[in-house]
């Protein structure tokens, strides 16, 4: 009954002209038949105007995808489908279209979206090669411009091989004379900028040797403002390549390019994050061309010698720094410096009042507050950034958006959440990020954190965090996937499967495949450990309709999670979906159809055995074999259809593979829900001790209860006796819990119940403890656990 209902459950369809066929949420409940209070005529019904006033379903947002994208991505089913893909002059206008809508909107290239447009180019250039002259085709240079700037400029959430074989692909195509005439020679500016490009994304060793094949060109740029040894090198201490960068420096100062002031940060940054003390104080010591280190890096030669106990060492470069009278950037830098090296703000503000330039005195302002702050902020002390806010209050210091947001990050780190929130607001009213793209990346960091603090509270204001999710929404802001993942599975805790679809809709396509496999891995974690089976059944509907990519080992794990809970019909359309699924890798394998099968003789369900045999049946990709018979077997037996389990028994017996333990213990489990199946058992047991093989305690077990199904006791009291001569193997409890379960009166199982007790009492005394249970036959059973496995 409990499968009827969840197959015909009600389902709650979001009708509106630009839903997709995610808004479709049906989440299987037991339908409770309504009790009408008994009011003697006096209540009466108004089923018109209640269906008239009733408030309309909520509307569920359609999937939002960038501009160009949904088009790029019908592109590419088609070509994997081997169907007719969409006009080539279409993909070239989605080409544009998807990268101007990149650069206006600032989001980068997920690794998703760099290999499918390297692929699309490809395609491009192939079927402009081909294009007759009549009707030519022409993929513009400034699109190919376009979309390598975006992956330049737009700072990248993640750094793949996929954006580096872009960037490889355009380059080449501009340089290839594909896109028609171009000018004679190497663009040196286009040069340049692949450089910058590739060193975003891991291209350091192919940057490295550009550079000394074209060093004429690097030494031409230098004199112009672009060292490109700069970003190389920031590039090779990013991944790692401590020889590498070190060489480059040192052949750099030899063949033209002074050593700079950024590369020096960029080498003393690499030596003392890994706490390499005389090289961090070899690189540093040495001044750079221009005689001024970068602001910067003062405050992380601090750390670095705190963490090193190398404190004597760096004191008389911070008293020369001083000394000089440099701009206020330094002295901001400075003041940082002194704080973290662990001089007090008394201390810190004594020198404020010295600050001078060759202007003459330098004020403290608000950035110098900000400063302070980020010390603070690396020195984990709340306490003393609430000491530099009533520092910045005492000089009437006002503060700036970026000053709330460093706030935000400390009260996060301390735990408060009030403080938190009112950083927060005020933040947003200033909105710092519009003219620092740092500060955007910040804010977005920072949001990204709170809402996961807000997540992880005990008892959680989901008011206050669906105002946060819609306020990030308006600012455009992308959540990471672990903060959508953790949203969607406190918003499915509460029931809020709404929310959950509005969270969706708006961010999961804008994801990358890696990415998405984290949402994924949330929903398929909350469905194995959720309790209630409704939201766990709630969780696959969404899991399945918004990650039609779901991978095949989670939809299996899936379909076994419903099962545990008892569940067949869930499991059954679980496994149907994989069977309707577009991609063929999702289809149902040999080894699915066999686990599906096992789980139905855990848990009979007939409607869903005829279902999935059906399928099964016209499934031309799986070819039967022993295991796939045994476990059908198992399952017909399961639903009381135990002649037609015969029928593959005949099957296992005419194949070349032949019967295997687990088919035998099969089949006589089969035999012993047939009346009248002792005869069959027993030829079968003759066909096996002509056999001479050694036979398995769970195979004799399973004979004894095949010759009890039919009846025979005293045949089954022999049985038992020579069980030990047979196996090597005396009677356990479930040897006799099986004969027991499988005589069909209370007579007989009363009498059998009364030899076991004189002839095995100690085992008998074991089963009585597994306790027993009442049929539909009203007979009692012992409560064995028999798992029959193909």
């Amino acid at each position: 009954m409990r499968a009827h209902l969840a197959r015909h459950a009600r389902r709650v369809l979001i009708q509106h002209s630009r839903s997709p066929s995610c808004a479709l949420y049906s989440a299987p409940t037991r339908r409770r038949q309504l009790i009408r209070p008994i009011a003697h005529g006096v209540v009466s019904y108004r089923t018109f105007f209640d269906g008239l006033f009733q408030k309309a379903p909520r509307e569920v947002r359609q999937p939002e995808f960038e501009p160009g994208w949904m088009k790029i991505m019908v592109w590419r089913s088609r070509m994997l489908d081997n169907l007719r893909p969409p006009p080539t002059k279409e993909l070239i206008q989605c080409w544009t279209i998807f990268f101007n809508a990149k650069l206006s909107s600032r989001v980068p290239l997920n690794a998703t979206q760099a290999i499918q447009c390297r692929r699309l180019l490809d395609y491009l250039l192939q079927e402009i090669s081909e294009a007759p002259a009549k009707t030519p085709l022409k993929l513009e240079r400034k699109d190919l411009n376009n979309a390598l700037t975006a992956l330049r400029t737009l700072r990248p959430r993640e750094r793949t091989p996929n954006h580096l074989d872009l960037a490889k692909s355009i380059y080449s195509t501009l340089n290839s004379g594909a896109l028609g005439k171009q000018k004679k020679g190497r663009d040196t500016a286009l040069w340049a900028q692949y450089i910058h490009t590739i060193c975003l994304y891991g291209g350091s060793k192919e940057a490295l040797e550009m550079l000394h094949a074209n060093w004429d060109d690097v030494i031409g740029l230098a004199k112009n403002g672009d060292n490109l040894v700069v970003p190389v090198a920031q590039c090779l201490a990013r991944e790692g390549c401590e020889q590498e960068l070190v060489e480059l420096l040192e052949y750099a100062e030899k063949n033209g390019i002074p050593f700079d002031k950024d590369t020096q940060a960029a080498i003393v940054s690499f030596f003392a994050q890994r706490d390499q003390v005389p090289e961090t104080k070899h690189w540093f010591d040495k001044l750079p061309a221009s005689g001024r280190r970068t602001a910067e890096v003062y405050p992380l030669v601090a750390t670095f010698a705190v963490r090193n106990n190398v404190q004597e060492w760096a004191v008389p470069h911070f008293l020369e720094l001083g000394d000089t009278k440099p701009e206020k950037p330094y002295w901001d830098s400075l003041l940082q410096a002194i704080l973290i090296m662990g001089k007090g703000l008394k201390q810190v503000e004594a020198m404020m009042s010295h600050m001078a330039d060759s202007n003459g005195p330098v004020k403290a302002d608000t950035s110098t507050i900000n400063g302070l702050l980020r010390a603070a902020v690396d020195l984990k002390d709340p306490m003393l950034a609430e000491d530099i806010l009533s520092l910045a209050t005492e000089k009437d210091l006002k503060l700036d958006g970026e000053t709330y947001l460093i706030q935000m990050g400390l009260r996060l780190e301390a735990g408060y959440l009030p403080g938190v929130q009112a950083a927060y607001k005020n933040a947003k009213k200033l909105e710092p990020w519009h003219s620092n793209p740092d500060r955007w990346w910040e804010y977005c960091q920072l949001l990204n954190q709170y809402l996961s603090v807000l997540c992880a509270q005990k008892t959680t204001d989901f008011k206050l965090l669906g105002e946060h999710v819609s306020l990030a929404e308006e600012d455009q802001v992308q959540l990471d996937p672990q903060t959508i993942a953790t949203l969607c599975i406190r918003f499915l805790e509460n029931e809020q499967y709404f929310d959950v679809m509005d969270i969706l809709s708006v961010h999961a396509f804008q994801f990358s495949a890696a990415e998405r496999e984290i949402v994924q891995e949330a929903f398929v974690k909350f469905c194995l450990v959720e309790t209630s089976t409704s939201r766990a059944w709630s969780s696959y509907q969404l899991l399945r309709q918004f990650f039609q990519d779901l991978s095949f080992e989670h939809r299996v794990s899936l379909m076994q999670v419903f099962f545990d809970r008892k569940r067949p019909d869930m499991a059954s359309h679980v496994f149907g979906h994989m069977r309707q699924h577009r991609n063929s890798d999702n289809h149902p394998q040999l080894s699915t159809y066999i686990k599906f099968f096992e789980g139905l003789g855990q848990h009979p369900d007939t409607e869903a055995l005829e279902m999935v045999f059906n399928m099964l049946k016209m499934d031309t990709t799986v070819q039967p074999n022993t295991r796939l018979y045994t476990s059908l077997i198992i399952a017909h037996t399961a639903c009381d259809r135990s002649l037609q389990a015969l029928d593959f028994w005949s099957e296992i017996t005419s194949s070349r593979e032949g019967p295997t333990y687990t088919s035998l213990e099969a089949i006589f489990w089969a035999l012993e829900r047939r009346p009248g199946g002792s005869k069959m058992a027993q030829k079968v047991w003759k066909r096996i001790e002509k056999m001479d093989v050694d036979i398995p305690p769970s195979v004799y077990n399973a004979y004894v209860g095949a010759i009890a199904g039919s009846a025979e006791e005293q045949e089954a009291q022999d049985i038992i006796l020579r069980m030990g001569k047979i196996t090597g193997v005396e009677p356990d409890a479930m040897t006799l819990g099986v004969a027991y379960n499988g005589f069909p009166g209370q007579q007989l199982q009363s009498r059998f119940q009364s030899w076991a007790k004189m002839r095995y009492p100690e085992v008998w005394t074991e089963l009585e403890k597994k306790g027993k249970r009442m049929t539909r036959d009203s007979l009692c059973k012992f409560k064995l656990n028999r798992v029959f496995k193909a």
